[in-house]
């Protein structure tokens, strides 16, 4: 029972994959659409994945940026405590520019390939 299940399931997506019209509960065909867009290049997609990035590297920085002052305004005079403080504040600021840079380089690259 199992067995023709799965058959039946995979018969179904080999359908699909081939053009079988009205196969596997897609209306009208058996074509998949394309998730990334239409017309959609290398560059695109690294260009959309920056811009993920960039959403989700924002708000990190902002949260980096408060451990290292919290790291400073704990250290009580520590000079160790104050220079790890510095660094995740350096880094964190470092890190974002490194993501902003890569972005620039994929618009360049973008308006080359068009």
């Amino acid at each position: 029972m199992i067995k023709s299940f799965l058959e039946n399931i995979f018969l179904s997506f080999n359908n699909v994959a081939h053009g079988a019209p009205g196969i596997g509960g897609f209306p009208g065909g058996g074509t998949l659409p394309n998730p990334l867009g239409e017309g959609s290049t290398f560059i695109t997609v690294i260009n959309n994945i920056l811009n993920y990035l960039i959403y989700i590297s924002a708000p990190i920085l902002a949260i980096m940026i408060l451990v290292g002052g919290f790291q400073i305004l704990t250290a009580k005079g520590e000079p160790g405590k104050i220079v790890s403080g510095k660094q995740t504040i350096t880094y964190a600021i470092i890190g974002f520019l490194i993501i902003l840079v890569s972005k620039g380089v994929a618009l360049i690259l973008l308006k080359i390939m068009q």
